[in-house]
């Protein structure tokens, strides 16, 4: 096998690995029981609605586009990780939801963005292998 193709392989399974953490990380930040977050959700903007929905919507396409159009599937890879660090740099503002985020809370986001670094990173290496 290729050297090329076996780090293609590689780069792909990376880009997977870290959407299903984000995906997992994503289903704690939900209000309790399921997860970790306690501030009231009847003050939430509409806006972070929208942003949820795009973030999981593209999120989940990144999946089968990294194996059936790598390229493609690491533009949204990169779109994915950057409005995750959005919705993280927005919640920390305080632009989405008034109250301060309890500590436990604001880990897990900061663990999202963290991965988020990573996919980016992932998916434009993988990107470059198809330019």
């Amino acid at each position: 096998m290729d050297i090329n193709k076996r780090n293609d392989k590689k780069l792909k399974l990376g880009v997977i690995g870290c959407v299903i953490v984000i995906i997992v990380l994503t289903v704690l930040e939900f209000p309790a029981p399921v997860g970790f977050e306690t501030r009231p959700q009847d003050n939430v903007s509409l806006g972070w609605l929208i942003l949820f929905l795009l973030i999981v919507i593209t999120e989940i396409a990144t999946i089968p586009l990294i194996l059936k159009k790598p390229k493609l599937g690491s533009i949204f890879g990169i779109i994915a990780g950057s409005l995750n660090i959005l919705q993280v740099i927005a919640d920390q503002l305080h632009l989405m939801q008034p109250e301060v985020a309890p500590l436990r809370y604001s880990l897990l986001e900061y663990s999202v963005a963290a991965v988020s670094v990573v996919l980016i990173y992932l998916s434009l290496m993988e990107k470059r292998n198809y330019e």
